[in-house]
């Protein structure tokens, strides 16, 4: 390693260090301004003053955040200097003369070892935790059992993604960031279209919605927006959890709203509506494929950055390979697509703030119940423990929606048609039903 990769590398140490530091500040801080804002201030807006309850558990939510970045490079870099990625790969091609089974011995290996070293952690993290804070009903065998399937089709479909990267790299090695982000679009067009009808049924049960008056409300607002050929589906994920969830899914003859049984236990009929009115918005508004498109837009941008760097790396280093495309460069890949995209979290994080809020428009200007729009907002949020807001470091890199305190005081405030105001999304909307 030279020295001038060594210093890079230190350098992005130190700098993780202050971050790490800026955040735990950060969020002491905002824990001392919620505590104050909350003991004298009225409640008229529905949020309550957060429960030590909550603290404690956001709190554990950014720790684990933190370690989890750690990790993410961590792991990765382990395998690549201690040789053991290129010893992965000269195993997989002993084991076969066929480069996609060979590739697919790798990644099953480098997904094995990865799940191991991070089996203590993800178990804390989605089981424990989830159990001590009582935001979980799941059993120790469902969980066991979901993650070994979760296993299973990463490295099925990851290894049919990598070996078809691996081959772009090898085929124009100078443009295969380009060629592969270009293809990203109709990539993720298709995940998009089957994963509600073929990966998600793998992990939830879904039915037809059991509540029949509910579904005919629900199937009147989607034909007020002009949604056709929707399917409302219930699924049980009280077996899961006792949070709380409603969304659209889908495009094209895929799309469906799907509702958490516990959902449906907890919020009213009208609660539930204001919900699903907020996906509708996301859905006529064509933010699924704004979303699509843009996610192409951005892969050219990181798959050009990660090509440039990895080059850098490869010729100052000695892992066991000389080549961007060797199948032993995968954990470098993977740092730095880590690294690309923990910087421009941000951005992305705000574009989808942007859009959560342009459906929260949407919602109100369909159903006009700001009360029912608030007390699911209160409702949802409260009963998963989350602050009214974050500190600003963590809600830079992590809220992909407003803050919960942010879209309360706006459900509270937005109501133009009671002053004859024009709505922003009438032209979405039928008025005549």
């Amino acid at each position: 390693m030279s020295k001038k990769l060594l210093f890079v590398i230190s350098s992005i140490i130190v700098v993780f260090v202050i971050f790490a530091f800026s955040v735990k500040i950060t969020e002491n801080m905002n824990d001392a301004k919620l505590m104050n804002d909350y003991t004298y201030q009225s409640i008229d807006n529905g949020i309550k003053k957060p429960t030590v309850k909550a603290l404690e558990y956001h709190r554990t939510q950014v720790n684990k955040w933190l370690l989890g970045l750690v990790l993410s490079f961590i792991v990765p870099f382990a395998l690549l200097i201690s040789g053991f990625s290129s010893y992965i790969r000269d195993l997989s091609f002993k084991r076969t003369g066929v480069v996609f089974l060979a590739f697919f011995i790798y990644f099953l290996i480098y997904e094995c070892i990865t799940t191991i070293v991070e089996l203590p952690f993800d178990y804390y993290g989605s089981f424990v935790l989830k159990h001590l804070y009582g935001l979980s009903n799941q059993t120790l065998l469902k969980w066991i059992l979901d993650l070994i399937e979760n296993l299973a089709i990463t490295v099925i479909v990851g290894s049919v993604f990598i070996y078809f990267v691996y081959t772009l790299m090898r085929r124009v090695p100078n443009l295969w960031w380009l060629v592969l982000g270009i293809l990203m679009i109709p990539i993720i067009a298709f995940v998009t279209l089957v994963s509600p009808m073929y990966i998600d049924p793998i992990f939830n049960k879904y039915c037809k919605i059991q509540d029949v008056t509910l579904e005919n409300k629900i199937n009147f607002e989607l034909k007020r927006v002009g949604i056709e050929k929707c399917n409302v589906y219930e699924v049980n994920k009280s077996i899961d959890t006792n949070e709380m969830n409603a969304y659209m899914t889908g495009i094209l003859n895929s799309k469906r709203i799907v509702i958490w049984d516990t959902t449906l236990k907890k919020l009213t009929d009208r609660e539930v509506l204001c919900i699903l009115a907020h996906e509708m918005g996301h859905y006529v508004m064509n933010h699924i494929w704004k979303g699509i498109i843009l996610g192409g837009v951005l892969s050219i941008f990181i798959f050009y950055l990660v090509n440039k760097a990895a080059l850098f790396v490869i010729g100052n280093s000695n892992f066991g390979f000389n080549k961007i495309y060797d199948m032993a460069s995968l954990p470098l890949i993977i740092i730095l697509l880590n690294l690309c995209m923990f910087i421009i979290s941000p951005a992305i994080n705000s574009y989808s703030r942007h859009v959560e809020h342009e459906a929260d428009v949407f919602e109100l200007e369909l159903t006009k119940d700001n009360d029912a729009a608030v007390s699911s907002t209160v409702k949802l949020h409260q009963n998963s423990l989350i602050l009214p807001s974050p500190g600003i470091i963590y809600k830079l890199w992590n809220y992909d929606h407003p803050t919960f305190k942010e879209r309360v005081e706006f459900e509270n405030m937005y109501k133009p048609w009671e002053n004859g105001q024009e709505l922003n999304y009438k032209k979405y909307i039928k008025s005549d039903m």
